[in-house]
């Protein structure tokens, strides 16, 4: 009873500083250690002016006709750049037909649904990726006959309607449970004699926040085996996906990681049936990823240190591999593991490099607070996302066009105060009614936009030769064909 009274007393002579200061350090060090090592090891480099340069001059070139659109449709504005869109359909198909006899373009509808720009890609040859009933139903509607259907928890009601399209549609198999409703599906549909075409989508053994979507690898023979048991369903074909790709490490990886599982663990009568392999998407654009300096790892790491750091008004940029260096290692490696890997047709499913430059924002300086802070006619509901805090997107005024950088806090037109897009813009200084480009804009986030405070905007279609308003402000253009009941 002593003991613990005395005991007692010590405690409460404790300060909860004291006490709380232990574990406080152990959360800030569990946190800085891994991010340290990840910043020394970090390729987050200055971006070089010449690069920053050349690019702002490539936007610039189109000056004239960007200031028309604006001055005839109005302001803001979503510019559908078509002659770009045809350029990067044309570069990759340069790039991968230069290593591969076989292969397939699917282009991933989610990167941006308009259907201006799906209806473009159908019509330079390329398939459609899609991700869900409504993106489906669009696909179908253009007549596309090559159509792939991926994505996790597929409804009862979109597995029908692949079923009933299954002439055009691959499925890409998600889960043993997606598996067993499909069969069940099946054996409701009367009289079918075509065998819908799936795909199993596999991922790495390694875990991480991906898990959510395809099986393990090494459930891959199993899921072969009870696929194939399944009546009117033709396992044909394998898929993965990584993201974020700005050099083929990650998929080379995955190939051989599918090549060692197939050769110790996928007898021959499993896997004859195979046509295809699907290498999905992810490939980052050429000029790589352009960071805020508060957003590289270095950055974060100093704001872990020192909350409330103000950063230097410096780019930086993660460098990307060129399409064609992907597509040569990409085919080195699918060579070294030889069959089935070697010998089956290579289907991918570019979404973001296809679509980053088919799109520009146009906006109007509507108020000028100061000289340093300027008001425009639309917001970041264009874009659906903070995406200026997260990346540098440069501003470029075409009314006074310049490649000088001037600091100026560029905010749209929503009641909300992380409605920014820039901290400055390249150009002359800035007056009201200025016009002013959002460049590149086509890829996750014309789909996700918002009628938030503000209505969606116009899109004006650029088809090289003249311009025309393609959808109108408010305007919901996607596909909106039920679903089959």
């Amino acid at each position: 009873m002593i003991k613990s009274m005395h005991e007692a007393n010590r405690k409460n002579t404790e300060k909860p500083d004291q006490l709380s200061v232990p574990k406080r350090y152990k959360e800030t060090i569990s946190r800085l250690v891994p991010l340290f090592i990840r910043a020394l090891k970090s390729r987050e480099k200055v971006l070089p002016k010449t690069v920053l340069h050349q690019y702002l001059n490539s936007i610039l070139d189109k000056r004239e006709i960007l200031l028309d659109s604006a001055s005839r449709f109005g302001t803001p504005q979503y510019f559908f750049d078509e002659p770009s869109l045809s350029l990067q359909i044309a570069g990759f198909h340069s790039a991968f037909s230069k290593h591969f006899d076989r292969y397939r373009a699917f282009y991933a509808v989610k990167s941006n649904s308009f259907e201006g720009i799906c209806n473009h890609v159908v019509a330079e040859g390329m398939g459609l990726d899609v991700s869900s009933g409504i993106e489906l139903s669009m696909a179908l509607s253009m007549d596309c006959r090559d159509i792939i259907f991926s994505g996790p928890g597929k409804t009862d009601e979109e597995l029908i309607l692949a079923i009933q399209n299954r002439k055009r549609v691959t499925l890409l198999l998600d889960s043993m449970g997606e598996l067993q409703r499909l069969s069940k599906l099946l054996k409701r549909e009367r009289g079918i004699r075509d065998t819908l075409k799936v795909g199993i989508r596999v991922r790495s053994n390694h875990g991480g926040g991906w898990d959510k979507f395809g099986i393990p690898i090494k459930d891959l023979a199993e899921m072969l085996r009870k696929s194939m048991a399944v009546e009117g369903v033709e396992p044909c074909g394998i898929q993965f996906h990584t993201s974020w790709n700005l050099d083929p490490t990650a998929q080379i990886r995955m190939i051989k990681e599918i090549g060692s599982y197939i050769r110790q663990h996928v007898p021959v009568s499993l896997w004859q049936s195979f046509r295809f392999l699907d290498i999905g998407g992810g490939f980052w654009p050429e000029q790589g990823e352009w960071l805020n300096p508060q957003n590289t790892l270095k950055g974060k790491l100093i704001q872990l240190l020192e909350p409330g750091a103000r950063f230097r008004s410096r780019h930086y940029y993660r460098k990307s591999r060129p399409l064609h260096y992907f597509a040569r290692e990409i085919a080195a490696a699918l060579s070294l593991q030889g069959p089935p890997l070697s010998d089956l047709e290579i289907w991918m499913e570019p979404g973001r490099w296809i679509s980053t430059p088919a799109m520009h924002i146009l906006l109007k300086v509507i108020d000028k607070k100061d000289s340093r802070t300027v008001i425009t006619d639309g917001g970041i509901n264009l874009l659906g996302w903070e995406r200026p805090l997260t990346e540098f997107v440069p501003v470029i005024n075409l009314t006074k066009p310049s490649l000088k950088e001037v600091p100026l806090k560029i905010f749209g037109s929503l009641c909300a105060p992380y409605d920014i897009w820039g901290t400055s813009v390249f150009g002359n200084g800035i007056d009201t009614g200025d016009i002013l480009v959002i460049p590149d804009q086509g890829s996750y986030t014309y789909s996700l936009r918002q009628s938030f405070i503000k209505p969606l905007s116009k899109v004006i279609r650029y088809n090289g030769s003249f311009l025309e308003e393609v959808a109108s402000r408010g305007q919901v253009s996607t596909f909106d064909t039920p679903l089959p009941e």
